[in-house]
């Protein structure tokens, strides 16, 4: 019951991020990262049967289970993302982000699931579980995929360092969660094959996992949050630098390109504005000035994360 809870809070939370940022994901290409995570998030989430009945979801794949290594691809992408939401560059995109990682651990995932486990029993929920206490082939798949998701929880672990404080706790929080949780079912895994089960270790899993996805969850919407209003600070900059262009009959750089990042367009507006100012030996007015140094700082910002 703890776990259905714990599943679907995540799923909220996942599904308000992608409905409320929607807009915003679609206005901004660097926004779209933290919400394709989420959006991930959801389906994999959808994934444990909780609202849809799981032997209905792994019947559409052939009734054999297939819907686990489903679960595990795209739990490790949407981990995956996240780390990327709160890293990336300002720049970043999705398609220009370095998509290694995630491909071979999913091919990995893959060849292990169907060679470690040719014969595969009837949809359930702890298929895993209940196959690894007399399959060993099950048990290897299980470490594998275990060790591939533990290991995308650390990267968040330490990327974390690089994010604003207040993303940075909660996707510290929940990597620690995730980890620990991951580490726990090996253990449990390895029990159930090899020696004697442990009821303890076997109940730690749903707790740290789960709530370690809250925390992730909770990353993801402040990461997203946090890279709309710098966006819309620098907008807001370069309206008001844009003024000040006019005023002093400043005109855009040629050969910028119209679409260019708002930022990009800052800079050189800001440039042309100096420039002009030294060139025509009419110095900037205090409120002028003030402005362009609100424009250094914003442009010399930390360029990773959720700070971007």
């Amino acid at each position: 019951m703890v776990t259905v809870l714990l599943i679907d809070a995540a799923l909220a939370g996942l599904l308000l991020v992608v409905v409320l940022r929607a807009r915003v994901a679609w206005q901004q290409p660097r926004a779209r990262i933290a919400w394709l995570a989420a959006a991930v998030g959801v389906v994999a989430l959808l994934t444990q049967g909780t609202v849809v009945p799981l032997a209905v979801l792994d019947g559409a794949l052939g009734g054999t289970n297939v819907l686990k290594l489903v679960q595990n691809v795209l739990t490790m992408v949407a981990l995956w993302l996240g780390v990327q939401a709160g890293t990336a560059p300002v720049t970043a995109r999705v398609r220009t982000l370095r998509w290694r990682v995630p491909i071979v651990l999913g091919v990995v995932f893959v060849v292990v699931f169907f060679a470690a486990m040719p014969d595969r029993t009837a949809s359930s929920f702890f298929f895993l579980e209940e196959a690894a206490a007399t399959s060993t082939g099950a048990w290897f798949y299980g470490v594998v995929h275990m060790a591939g998701i533990a290991f995308v929880g650390a990267l968040l672990c330490a990327s974390a360092r690089v994010s604003l404080t207040r993303t940075r706790v909660f996707f510290r929080l929940g990597a620690v969660g995730i980890v620990a949780g991951c580490v726990s079912e090996i253990v449990d895994l390895t029990l159930t094959r090899f020696f004697a089960p442990n009821a303890v270790v076997s109940a730690l899993f749903d707790p740290l996992f789960y709530l370690g996805v809250v925390s992730f969850v909770i990353g993801i919407f402040v990461a997203s949050r946090t890279t709309t209003a710098i966006h819309r600070r620098g907008e807001n900059l370069l309206a008001r630098v844009d003024e000040v262009a006019r005023e002093r009959g400043v005109t855009m750089p040629p050969g910028l390109a119209a679409d260019a990042v708002a930022d990009t367009r800052l800079h050189a507006l800001r440039v042309a504005i100096e420039d002009a100012a030294i060139a025509t030996s009419t110095p900037l007015a205090a409120d002028q000035r003030a402005l362009l140094d609100d424009v250094d700082a914003h442009l010399t910002r930390q360029t990773s994360g959720a700070r971007s």
